[in-house]
């Protein structure tokens, strides 16, 4: 058995990095279980992330790291209704979300925490000591870890908690992504994002092309039916758009993920465990985004974490802290937005045709731009009030941000 740790972190993608850095950066030794080779593969998210949660969450990123940044968005309606959607400056950055999880998992073992890459966790049990056992697959021989807490961020499909058998009943509520980075786009707008709504190709969700300056893109869709590899193959060659947008295009690394819309798990805490970022569900359940909500919820984990190991008390009362505190910081969001996903789920594509004519007529532009916060919809939804253009203006705001496909914990929207 390994030397014990105070807190073990299981996933290096934006939740468990974040949590690790904070904690350690708090004086606790913390371990850091990656099953991967390095952070950030496999990847599995556009990066599209809002400029104003980004600055007002303080992390100051590295210029290499930023790919673009994106003011607007064309939207494409199931028949080919354009609605074109943009602000006076941007709103959003595309990261790269590869360098991204390497720059995080680099701040999380300059703050002391210990990284083990190639390390998967297999499963916890309860010591005797009110401490834990976490048992882990590493090359050829089985290691064990022993801490007094885990904070598990292994992403959409965990393996450790108990709670995620139970979210599996709401499974009419999750998607399934394919995306790529494709090279030599053409016709692209840099400054804007592009949106293909209709069943034909993304049923129950959308299609995205995202710019990066160097003149590649991230594409894909996201799907409640369907296999979403095929369906991302005939929106590329068979989309009366998209298809000329990428007819000469190289297409690179391919990813498929699920990303789970009904919300968060119902209890993100247990006796000696934090849950975290997609393992608890804490995405965006209008697009699927979560690296903004990853941050969030991995600072306070880290925090509550140090707190429970400085204290010796990793008891559930002890814990319960932590899922009271990010409640308080997104749960209001989480809730809007599920009831707007809830909606837009049942829009078929005639109701979208009739809503891409009705923006014809109302000044959506307008009504948008009080919008601001785009990874807080459910503030922005307090803002709109009772606003007759409601409706159109939920559709557009909510995709506007659009997916960050999916972070999974262990590689994180």
């Amino acid at each position: 058995m390994n030397s014990g740790s105070d807190i073990i972190v299981v996933g290096c993608g934006v939740a468990g990095a974040t949590a690790a850095e904070t904690a350690a950066s708090l004086g606790s030794t913390v371990v850091l279980l990656e099953e991967h080779e390095r952070a950030g593969i496999p990847s599995h998210c556009s990066g599209h992330v809002g400029i104003n949660s980004m600055k007002r969450l303080g992390l100051s990123l590295p210029s290499h790291i930023i790919k673009n940044q994106i003011r607007g968005a064309v939207f494409h309606s199931p028949s080919g209704k354009v609605l074109h959607l943009e602000r006076q400056s941007p709103v959003t950055w595309v990261l790269d979300r590869r360098a991204l999880d390497e720059h995080l998992a680099d701040r999380a073992q300059k703050a002391g925490a210990q990284m083990k890459f190639n390390t998967r966790a297999t499963s916890a049990l309860a010591t005797d000591h009110n401490g834990f056992r976490v048992q882990v697959s590493a090359g050829a021989k089985p290691q064990t870890y022993a801490c007094q807490l885990i904070v598990d961020c292994e992403g959409a499909s965990p393996t450790l908690n108990r709670f995620h058998h139970r979210a599996d009943l709401r499974k009419s509520m999750w998607v399934n992504s394919a995306q790529a980075q494709v090279d030599h786009v053409k016709d692209l707008s840099e400054d804007f994002v592009e949106v293909y709504l209709g069943s034909a190709y993304a049923p129950g969700f959308f299609a995205w092309i995202i710019p990066w300056r160097d003149g590649s893109a991230k594409v894909g869709l996201a799907t409640r039916e369907g296999n979403p590899r095929v369906l991302l193959e005939r929106f590329m060659k068979k989309h009366p758009v998209a298809s000329r947008k990428l007819k000469n295009a190289q297409q690179g690394d391919t990813s498929y993920h699920p990303i789970p819309l009904g919300g968060p798990i119902p209890k993100t805490y247990s006796s000696g465990m934090l849950i975290v970022g997609d393992s608890a569900q804490q995405v965006k359940p209008t697009t699927g985004g979560g690296i903004v909500f990853s941050l969030i919820c991995g600072r306070i984990a880290g925090r509550i974490a140090h707190d429970a190991s400085k204290a010796g008390n990793a008891s559930e009362s002890f814990l319960a802290a932590y899922e009271r505190q990010w409640k308080r910081e997104i749960g209001h969001d989480l809730t809007s937005m599920r009831r707007i996903r809830r909606m837009l789920f049942r829009i078929p594509d005639r109701k979208l045709e009739k809503i891409f004519s009705i923006a014809r007529t109302f000044d959506v532009a307008t009504i948008l731009s009080k919008t601001d916060d785009i990874d807080m919809q459910g503030r922005a939804l307090t803002k709109l009030g009772l606003d007759p253009r409601l409706a159109i203006s939920l559709l557009c705001s909510s995709i506007l941000s659009l997916p960050s496909v999916v972070e999974s914990g262990g590689t994180e929207a």
